[in-house]
């Protein structure tokens, strides 16, 4: 099933769309050779666009998410986070709208079988009747191989938020299962906790983030998940 929208905001804005603004910003984006984009229509529930940049790399498969949308997009992503990469996309369309990027970051094979690592980061804009997910795409293969070598020279690396001495390795598992989007009871069942011990791990997370609920907690660790 495609990701769709949250339908309150989408009932703010009619089905017209204005493709002459549309179509300045597409030639917008055919003008950049680095930054690769695909536009998301929440309002037709497809794609719309991807531009020649993101066309370089993915190569027909670029085409193939115009026609075939988010379950092709899904079908190139590494087989051992598709399933994670579906619940962090799914979240980000059910959340109520905010104006900052929702961030991953994953493997997905091209046409030509390459693995490429990409940081995807989503942004809802919205364009006079139309509500618009831009899909801005960062092939980052390199920067993992460098980051790599760290990794194997100094196996201390990790930290954000001073995380080891805001939260326990247990509650570290935990928050990376919330980021994505797994239930209390479907995290209870990973980590062979149970559901009342979930719920708590949950409850501890949200106020040493400082957060209100589950959505923000969520927001706040998909900002910066890919340092993890």
């Amino acid at each position: 099933m495609s990701p769709k929208g949250n339908h309150t905001a989408l009932n703010r804005f009619n089905n017209k769309s204005d493709q002459c603004k549309i179509s300045d910003l597409t030639k917008a984006c055919d003008c950049l050779d680095n930054l690769q984009i695909s536009i998301y229509q929440l309002n037709k529930e497809k794609f719309i666009y991807s531009n020649l940049a993101l066309k370089r790399i993915l190569g027909n498969h670029a085409t193939e998410i115009i026609n075939k949308s988010w379950d092709f997009w899904f079908k190139m992503v590494s087989e051992d986070e598709v399933l994670s990469v579906k619940n962090k996309i799914n979240n980000f369309f059910s959340m109520p709208y905010f104006n900052a990027p929702y961030v991953l970051k994953y493997h997905i094979l091209n046409e030509n079988g390459k693995r490429i690592l990409i940081r995807h980061e989503l942004l809802l804009h919205y364009l006079e009747d139309n509500v618009l997910a831009i899909n801005y795409f960062f092939d980052i293969t390199e920067k993992e191989k460098i980051e790599d070598y760290f990794k194997l020279a100094n196996n201390t690396y990790k930290d954000v938020y001073d995380k080891k001495n805001l939260i326990s390795p247990r509650e570290e598992e935990v928050l990376k299962l919330v980021a994505d989007g797994f239930s209390s009871k479907q995290i209870a069942d990973k980590l062979f906790i149970s559901n009342h011990t979930a719920i708590t791990h949950r409850k501890n997370l949200i106020e040493k983030f400082k957060v209100k609920n589950t959505a923000q907690l969520i927001k706040r660790v998909s900002r910066n998940i890919e340092l993890w």
